[in-house]
């Protein structure tokens, strides 16, 4: 390789960093409506795709460790918008549910969307692409993951 592969701009992760901080400044104003951030609105995503879902499994959901994930999930509680329940059936195991409140946040973020599209001036079809083109690198890279902790 040459002294090219060292340039900033020529850095995969820096351009994933650079989109990141920028989608996030973009999400930052329409998620203070709500009163939340970032981390507690995808969190909210997959309550209201499941409406209750073991605290476990929300942290596989969404690639967070234990320690990320419980401040999150006792601000939102401390909102009113989800509530934890031991399960009953395991003790140590914590069930994460929605509330009304919570749904009616719901109804709140289905702007979302849209207003994403909107200053991003792309369609349906366009958001669906870049989606699909992530999740390809995700592939990618958790592969690479795999196959450096088996090489490490």
């Amino acid at each position: 390789m040459n002294e090219e592969a060292l340039r900033l701009d020529n850095q995969i992760c820096f351009h994933l960093y650079k989109a990141h901080r920028t989608m996030t400044r973009i999400y930052q104003p329409v998620l203070e409506t709500l009163n939340i951030t970032y981390p507690q609105y995808v969190t909210m995503l997959v309550l209201w795709e499941f409406e209750s879902i073991d605290f476990k499994n929300l942290g596989k959901r969404l690639d967070l460790k234990t320690g990320t994930l419980t401040p999150i999930i006792k601000r939102l509680e401390t909102l009113g918008f989800l509530y934890r329940e031991k399960n009953l059936e395991d003790n140590r195991r914590i069930w994460v549910k929605i509330t009304e409140e919570g749904r009616t946040l719901k109804e709140n973020a289905l702007k979302i969307p849209e207003f994403l599209m909107n200053y991003l001036n792309i369609d349906m079809d366009q958001y669906l692409k870049y989606i699909g083109l992530l999740d390809e690198l995700g592939a990618i890279l958790a592969q690479a993951e795999t196959k450096q902790k088996k090489e490490v």
